[in-house]
């Protein structure tokens, strides 16, 4: 199971020292981009996309939790990520469909509080899913769900051994070995690995 280290909960003002220092705790780097309309924050801008693509040589998971995200995701492919998750309340299926037509790195997430029977429609059009355990926006929140309830819910509605599962949303240490034990591929940690 790889671990993606969330910048959100980073030092802002040396978010690449504040990475660098980290470096031993995560494989990639999970990129929230929020705009105060789904999400009650706004978060960082889509540049932050490029500028972590030219100064570190990670892999870059992108998660929109736009209210209009699919306007932007061309752009973040285009800036150097190489995953974008898009959510399911803000994406209908056609649109969805269209994206994963046009690239074939784009997932689907699902928000804590939603009916994860959503997700059968879109498991047609990709393989990689994120499960959001919080509610979106803010770092350091108490579990909404409790995460291998809803990884075994997923499973029940997505059984495709290929999927690439992603659980982003107050990941702790101990939650780790349950976490990949139950077949999660990606664990987001953020206040885990920076410390707030």
């Amino acid at each position: 199971m790889d671990i993606s280290a969330s910048i959100q909960a980073a030092n802002q003002l040396d978010l690449l020292r504040d990475i660098e220092t980290n470096a031993n705790k995560f494989d990639q780097l999970h990129i929230d981009i929020t705009d105060g309309h789904f999400t009650d924050n706004i978060g960082l801008s889509l540049d932050i996309v490029s500028k972590l693509k030219k100064n570190t040589s990670y892999k870059l998971d992108v998660h929109l939790m736009l209210q209009e995200n699919t306007k932007f995701v061309e752009r973040v492919i285009e800036y150097g990520a190489d995953l974008v998750t898009v959510h399911c309340e803000s994406t209908d299926i056609n649109e969805f469909k269209n994206l994963t037509t046009n690239f074939d790195n784009v997932g689907i997430g699902i928000l804590p509080t939603s009916n994860i029977e959503i997700l059968k429609s879109y498991a047609e059009y990709t393989s990689f899913f994120l499960l959001l355990t919080v509610n979106p926006g803010f770092s350091n929140q108490p579990k909404a769900v409790n995460l291998i309830d809803r990884i075994n819910e997923f499973k029940s509605v997505v059984n495709n051994s290929e999927s690439t599962l992603i659980v982003d949303g107050g990941v702790t240490v101990d939650d780790l070995a349950p976490l990949e034990k139950n077949g999660v591929n990606v664990a987001v940690q953020g206040g885990a690995i920076f410390g707030k």
